[in-house]
């Protein structure tokens, strides 16, 4: 049985977390909105950091992501730890947002190993793609050639949102002045299709190879 103390400070928690930040299903689709803790000052940024750690203390990684865009040391700290060690273990789209959170305020391009992971993971029928997609929109920062062959790599993903998120990561790295590939009307052509639970044919990998083509053709030293 959870002890009542911990019960209130977990109520206490969610009450604040939800009345800074929003509902969880507002976090989830719009992200956390780090500004609103991080523009504080004085008491209220004081109380903004017990709340924070108190969060963490319990475990709830968006906690974490607030304090390191406060730029609290020990939380950056353990954070990076957690990315590299793995313990506890970190579920894709959490390592995604942890990566984000770490770069926003040092950026460092060895980061870029952890998305590369997480969007070349091993796709299976029925496998969610969400964590694809946010690794594939993250690498957008990042400019390694290691990372930008991952992304060429993605537009033959068999999700198509994350063969769009690839491209349009790749007009952004690239500078392009149209940035999204639903600009480029014969190029979205050629990765449109198939759902995403589906297994693409022969055909589809050729008109995604096609795609990868003319993309490429459009990056500035080309």
């Amino acid at each position: 049985m959870t002890p009542p103390l911990m019960n209130d400070l977990a109520a206490t928690w969610s009450r604040w977390k939800e009345d800074t930040f929003g509902t969880g299903y507002h976090i989830w689709h719009e992200g956390l909105d780090v500004a609103a803790v991080t523009r504080l000052k004085g008491q209220a940024r004081t109380r903004a950091l017990a709340m924070l750690q108190l969060g963490r203390s319990l475990g709830d990684d968006h906690a974490s992501e607030a304090l390191a865009a406060m730029r609290d040391p020990p939380t950056l700290e353990a954070m990076r730890v957690r990315l590299d060690g793995g313990d506890p273990p970190l579920d894709p789209s959490t390592r995604v947002r942890f990566v984000r959170a770490l770069h926003d305020v040092a950026p460092d391009p060895r980061l870029a190993d952890h998305l590369v992971a997480i969007l070349q993971s091993t796709w299976s029928k029925g496998q969610p793609w969400s964590a694809r997609v946010d690794a594939a929109m993250a690498l957008r920062v990042f400019a390694g050639p290691a990372d930008e062959a991952a992304l060429l790599h993605a537009v033959a993903d068999p999700s198509y949102l994350v063969r769009s998120h690839a491209c349009d990561s790749l007009l952004h790295r690239w500078g392009v002045r149209r940035r999204r590939i639903s600009d480029h009307p014969a190029l979205f052509a050629l990765i449109r299709g198939p759902d995403d639970d589906t297994v693409p044919t022969a055909d589809d990998l050729a008109r995604f190879a096609e795609a990868r083509r003319r993309l490429q053709a459009l990056r500035p030293d080309q």
